[in-house]
C-alpha cells in the first residue's frame, strides 16, 4: 500500500508541489497612507484575494505561485463588491520581483521586473496612443445625452478597439513564447471578427503556450469559429418563443433576417439593441426582420429585458445552459449575429454598430 501510495504521489504533476515566491512591490507619488490596495488572482481554481495598505506613498504584496497568472490590483475599491473598479491595473503574476511606478493614480503604473510583465510593459507602450483614445471616448459616452452623438462616439470607440488589433498581432509574431502573447491572443479570439488572423497567429504560438488551459481555449474557439462561414447555407434550427410556439428559421426564407445571440445579463448586447431597433424601424418594410435567440436560462429576467429594451420582433430561446442554437452556430461569445440573405445564404458574421446599417442600406434604401 505504501509503496502504490509513493508511487501515485510521484506521478502527480511536479507543478502542485513547486512553488515560486513572488513579491509585488507599487509606489506611487500621488497614493495616500492608508489607502488600501486589494489584489485578485487565480490559483489551482481557487480565487486568491489579499490586501495590504499603502505606507509613504508604496505598497507590498509577498506569496507563492507554481504557474504564470494574470492578476489584478484595485485601490479602494474591494472588487468582490465594487461594480466598477475606479483605479486598477493588471498585472502577471509569476516567481521574482515585480515593481510597479506610478507619478499619479496605480491605473497609470509602470511594470517592470519579471520576464512577463517586463513584455506586458512593452504592449502597453505601444498600445499606449490608442488606450488614451479609447479612454477619451469612453469619458465623453458616460456625458452624452444626445442619441445621434451617443451612436458616433460608439462607432468611433469601436474602430478604435479594432485599430488595436494589429499592433498586438505584430507583438505577438514578435514574442511567440510570452504568456502576455497567450493571454492577448485569448482576448482578440473573443471577435469572430478576427478569428481567421487569431488562428494564423496562434501556429507561431510555442508548443508550450498553446497546451496550457488557456491554449486550448484559443483552439476551441477556433473550431467553434468555423462552424459558420459567409457564403454557406444557414443551418436551420427551431426554439420556442416567449409563448412556447415552436419557430423555424427556415421560415424567414425570402426575407434578410439577421439572426441575433443574445441574453438578458449581456451588457455589449443591450447597449447594441437599440441600434438593431432603429434599423428593425427603417428596414421592417423592406424585406428586413429579426430573430433574436436569447441564451438565457432564467425566463423571467428574459422577458423583462424584452420590455425593458421595447424589443418587437420574435424572441426564442430554449432556455438551456447551452444553448442548441448557439453550439450550432459556433458562439463562443455574445452578442453574436449572421446576416441571411433571402435564398437562405450567409452573407454576413458578427456584424454590428456602423458596419450593420452600412451593409443594409447598400441592400435594401434602394427598395
Amino acid at each position: 500500500m505504501k509503496k502504490f501510495l509513493l508511487l501515485t504521489i510521484c506521478l502527480l504533476p511536479l507543478s502542485l508541489f513547486a512553488q515560486s515566491s513572488f513579491t509585488i512591490r507599487g509606489f506611487g507619488k500621488g497614493f495616500k497612507d492608508g489607502d488600501k490596495i486589494f489584489l485578485s488572482y487565480r490559483q489551482n481554481g481557487q480565487i486568491v484575494d489579499d490586501s495590504t495598505l499603502v505606507n509613504k506613498a508604496t505598497f507590498e504584496f509577498k506569496g507563492s505561485i507554481n504557474t504564470i497568472v494574470r492578476g489584478y490590483l484595485s485601490r479602494n475599491n474591494n472588487p468582490k463588491y465594487a461594480e466598477e473598479l475606479f483605479d486598477s491595473f493588471s498585472i502577471y503574476i509569476e516567481a521574482g520581483e515585480i515593481m510597479l511606478n506610478s507619478a499619479d493614480t496605480l491605473s497609470n503604473s509602470i511594470i517592470s521586473g519579471t520576464p512577463s510583465n517586463n513584455d506586458y510593459a512593452e504592449l502597453l507602450k505601444v498600445l499606449d496612443p490608442i488606450n488614451k483614445q479609447i479612454k477619451k471616448l469612453d469619458d465623453t459616452n458616460k456625458e452624452l445625452k444626445d442619441t445621434a452623438l451617443l451612436n458616433l462616439n460608439k462607432t468611433k470607440l469601436e474602430a478604435a478597439y479594432y485599430d488595436t488589433f494589429p499592433i498586438q498581432f505584430n507583438f505577438i509574431a514578435k514574442h511567440p513564447d510570452s504568456y502576455v502573447s497567450l493571454l492577448t491572443l485569448g482576448s482578440m479570439a473573443r471577435s469572430s471578427k478576427f478569428l481567421p488572423q487569431v488562428e494564423q497567429s496562434f501556429t507561431k504560438l510555442s508548443t508550450v503556450l498553446k497546451e496550457r488551459p488557456e491554449g486550448k481555449e484559443i483552439t476551441r474557439r477556433i473550431i467553434e469559429g468555423r462552424k459558420i462561414s459567409i457564403g454557406m447555407p444557414a443551418k436551420d434550427f427551431i426554439q420556442n418563443d416567449i409563448n412556447v410556439k415552436p419557430i423555424k428559421l427556415s421560415s424567414y426564407k425570402g426575407r434578410y433576417v439577421l439572426v441575433d445571440f443574445w441574453a438578458s445579463w449581456c451588457a455589449p448586447c443591450r447597449a447594441e439593441n437599440p441600434n438593431i431597433l432603429n434599423l428593425y424601424k427603417q428596414y421592417n418594410s423592406k424585406n428586413f426582420t429579426v430573430l433574436s435567440v436569447s441564451i438565457d436560462v432564467d425566463k423571467t429576467k428574459w422577458l423583462n429585458a424584452i420590455k425593458q429594451d421595447k424589443l418587437p420582433w420574435m424572441q426564442v430561446s430554449d432556455l438551456k445552459k447551452e444553448n442548441e442554437a448557439a453550439k450550432l452556430y459556433g458562439v463562443t461569445t455574445i452578442p453574436s449575429n449572421v446576416l441571411i440573405d433571402p435564398d437562405g445564404k450567409i452573407i454576413a458574421k458578427d456584424i454590428k454598430g456602423k458596419d450593420l446599417r452600412d451593409m443594409l442600406a447598400s441592400l435594401l434604401d434602394s427598395k
